[in-house]
């Protein structure tokens, strides 16, 4: 490990500065996730030939290195190449990593590009040492993680599943069980004479917004200093008769909302003190966006609730917006144990838009899933977590929605160390300053290694 690790910072290095935010509106023959989700992947597949692979790609949707084994059945793991709008907030280039202190800094060091380099080494052992494993090893690199996992649904209906597979987005030891995905918005009435000019959030659903801007066609002598929150707010006049009104909170993961502060939620907090100055419909909207933003539990709007296996579940109003025809639209994203179903939440949620002459569009969906907890495979990869760091550790569910879900066998496994404390200028996946530590990626790449080799000697 310590003499390929130079080079697997490299990778990783030249990997994130791909600026490979999917757009499909970009769509070209074998990129149809855009240029820049290409040029990643080609970055990613070039890695992997490097390193000894065979590599392919599914008409750009996702790519693989293979290994050949004994058998044709595959072990595999997945990765993604794509990320989330680097968004604002950084104070580095999101797209040329930075070493800081024993820490990588960069738009996916830890989501998800960092852990794919991870994955390739990890198989490349296999090559490195000259065996031959039992099963063949496939290396996934996906191209559409974060908007919708529509290239695994491409593989998937021209591939076989593996006998088992993992991937590595997600927190040590193992989340045998993801919490289902809902999302959908929430959208205003028509407005008649409104002030709002403007409104942003953060750039995708599945994140809680840093930063949040409002534009009202109200002179800023006229507004208040605001009551609450008056150390994230700022409000400038833009012109004669309007200001812009800048909210600074603390982004993340709309999953992981512990510890983050929605910037269009201190807004929202902001507007009820000036609730005199909106028009009528504009004020049933902010109503119900101050149930919408009340918690992160859903309790507000009535769909909070829990179960021993997937835990509590959790809402995010990450992206606002004015829409062409002058209605607000706020989207929610929730993450949801098997204690409900998008229908109940459908149904309260659209009850609850029309009561403040509101509308509630549903969005995609996905079940909660979960692989059992006892299957060889799962106990393996939870011997060698506990072998290499000296834990005690169980599997656990989460809310963050992983390509998992999507094949027969599989579950995901690190690299996160939720006990690692982020120094004070680094963050976490989806917000500004993301940061993983190189130590404990390369404790990481130690622990797919052996899981790789222990996953060989089953009978999957």
């Amino acid at each position: 490990m310590d003499t390929v690790w130079d080079q697997v910072l490299a990778d990783i290095a030249e990997l994130v500065g791909c600026p490979s935010v999917a757009d499909t509106s970009l769509a070209e023959p074998a990129a149809p996730f855009g240029p820049d989700v290409r040029r990643a992947l080609d970055c990613a597949l070039g890695i992997a030939r490097k390193l000894g692979y065979d590599t392919a790609d599914d008409e750009g949707y996702l790519g693989w290195g293979d290994i050949a084994g004994e058998r044709s059945e595959q072990v595999a793991t997945i990765a993604h190449v794509d990320v989330v709008p680097a968004g604002p907030g950084w104070s580095t280039d999101p797209f040329a990593m930075e070493r800081r202190e024993g820490w990588l800094l960069g738009r996916g060091v830890i989501d998800d590009k960092g852990p794919a380099v991870l994955s390739l080494y990890a198989g490349a052992f296999f090559l490195h040492e000259g065996i031959t494993p039992r099963y063949s090893f496939r290396a996934l690199l996906g191209c559409d993680e974060e908007a919708g996992m529509s290239d695994v649904k491409h593989y998937l209906a021209g591939h076989e599943s593996p006998a088992f597979l993992f991937t590595p987005d997600a927190s040590f030891p193992v989340c045998n069980a993801e919490k289902g995905c809902f999302g959908g918005s929430f959208v205003s009435g028509p407005i008649a004479d409104g002030v709002i000019r403007s409104w942003s959030g953060a750039e995708a659903t599945n994140a809680v917004p840093s930063e949040s801007v409002l534009v009202v066609g109200v002179d800023a002598s006229a507004l208040p200093a605001p009551r609450m929150n008056a150390d994230r707010l700022t409000i400038e006049s833009t012109a004669p008769g309007e200001a812009r009104i800048l909210a600074r909170g603390i982004g993340g993961h709309a999953s992981l909302p512990e510890g983050t502060l929605n910037a269009i939620g201190l807004i929202v907090s902001y507007l009820g003190e000036i609730r005199e100055l909106l028009a009528p419909a504009e004020r049933d909207y902010l109503a119900l966006l101050e149930l919408v933003h009340a918690d992160t539990a859903g309790e507000a709007v009535g769909i909070a609730c829990s179960s021993t296996a997937f835990g509590a579940l959790t809402l995010n109003a990450g992206t606002i917006a004015v829409r062409p025809d002058g209605r607000i639209e706020q989207t929610i994203d929730v993450r949801f144990p098997d204690a409900t179903t998008t229908g109940v939440m459908e149904a309260t949620l659209t009850q609850l838009a029309s009561r403040f002459g509101a509308s509630f569009v549903l969005g995609r969906s996905k079940d909660p899933f979960s692989v059992d907890a006892g299957h060889p495979a799962v106990q393996a990869l939870l011997d060698v977590y506990r072998e290499v760091t000296g834990r005690e550790a169980e599997p656990f569910s989460m809310g963050g929605g992983t390509y998992a879900r999507n094949f027969a066998r599989a579950v995901s496994f690190g690299p996160e160390d939720e006990e690692l404390e982020l120094p004070a200028w680094a963050g976490s996946m989806h917000g500004p300053n993301e940061a993983a530590s190189e130590e404990a990626l390369k404790e990481a790449l130690k622990i797919y290694i052996l899981a790789l080799v222990r996953l060989m000697g089953l009978e999957l």
